[in-house]
């Protein structure tokens, strides 16, 4: 089930307008026309029915109703799983090019709850500069995403931080992960790891460090271990760094999923 995202400028007025890509995407990609009526999530996550009431000059007039946990109106037929979604937060080391972005929007459509760029020694990506534009730019994708996947969850990016803000920044908020790429005596799997999380704390959150295309250093996997992160390992092939981002978001969704 797809659904409209929203602008964050929505202040839940009974009208509101929108143009750009907006519009854009509502008379263009979804082929909307005066009277049709759709579903919409504002940036809290709360169902609204909207209904287009006018088109003109590139910006359509809508008429927006508050919904209740689920909209009476869908944009198309597709189904999507409704059901309690496990609380990941990624913590992702920056990778250069669209391979960021990428990151963002595959674990934004299997639902993850937060992610956060994370600098570190091997990133070759300079994030001194160019803020706004960047956040501009993960927010797109983000909504993007959430669009085409209709996602229940509102998945945020946060501001970049260093890696050894990591250990802070997560607050022991739930079991924490470090996906190491060499392997040390005693360590798990990531599968090993998450069976025995999910029988202690199956609603508790969970945190996933992925590395940058350099992956970390030996200095990077002791801070993060000495502060109560797991390096484990994912048992298969030699991994890009995006491809390791996804590969653990959805292992970690099944297994957390179904001891919800």
């Amino acid at each position: 089930m797809r659904v409209y995202v929203l602008p964050t400028t929505f202040r839940g007025t009974e009208l509101f307008s929108v143009s750009g890509k907006d519009a854009h995407y509502l008379t263009r990609v979804l082929r909307m026309k005066e009277g049709s009526s759709f579903a919409a999530r504002d940036a809290t996550g709360a169902f609204w029915d909207i209904t287009i009431t006018a088109i003109d000059k590139g910006e359509c007039r809508l008429s927006c109703k508050r919904a209740g946990t689920e909209p009476a109106s869908v944009t198309d037929s597709l189904p999507s799983y409704r059901g309690p979604f496990p609380e990941i937060h990624l913590y992702q080391c920056l990778c250069k090019g669209k391979k960021m972005e990428q990151i963002i929007r595959q674990t934004t459509e299997l639902g993850v709850t937060r992610i956060i760029p994370v600098s570190s020694e091997h990133c070759v990506v300079d994030i001194s500069g160019k803020k706004e534009e960047r956040r501009n730019k993960y927010g797109t994708v983000v909504k993007e995403a959430l669009q085409q996947c209709g996602s229940p969850v509102m998945t945020t990016v946060a501001e970049p931080i260093d890696i050894s803000m990591v250990v802070s920044e997560w607050n022991n908020r739930g079991t924490a992960m470090v996906l190491h790429q060499v392997a040390v005596d005693n360590q798990l799997s990531l599968t090993e790891l998450l069976q025995s999380h999910t029988k202690a704390h199956p609603r508790t959150p969970i945190a996933l460090v992925v590395g940058s295309e350099g992956g970390f250093s030996e200095k990077e996997v002791d801070q993060l271990v000495s502060g109560g992160f797991y390096p484990v390992l994912l048992k298969t092939n030699i991994l890009r760094a995006e491809t390791a981002a996804v590969v653990s978001v959805a292992l970690a969704q099944q297994l957390l999923v179904s001891h919800l």
